[in-house]
């Protein structure tokens, strides 16, 4: 495994790891602010306690997933420190 095809791995990794979290805030920012919009409340730690409550739910949720895909990834990093450090 070459430099490159770490560097592209970690980013993989960072993508399927941080993806779905991101998305959710994403989901919930969008429709607290649409919400907030149209009732024209102003209050900005309801946004903030709906994702914080949410990130808990998801993190205790999928916590086996998210470490399982960290494992896989420093597997594979640890074993190609080797080839990396020998050309």
């Amino acid at each position: 495994m070459t430099a490159q095809q770490v560097s592209l791995h970690a980013w993989v990794a960072f993508a399927e790891l941080a993806g779905p979290i991101l998305a959710i805030m994403l989901v919930i920012g969008v429709v607290t602010g649409a919400f907030q919009a149209a009732t024209q409340i102003r209050e900005p730690s309801i946004p903030f306690m709906l994702k914080m409550a949410s990130l808990a739910a998801l993190t205790s949720m999928a916590g086996p997933l998210i470490m399982r895909g960290i494992e896989q990834f420093a597997t594979r990093l640890f074993s190609a420190i080797p080839g990396l450090l020998h050309g």
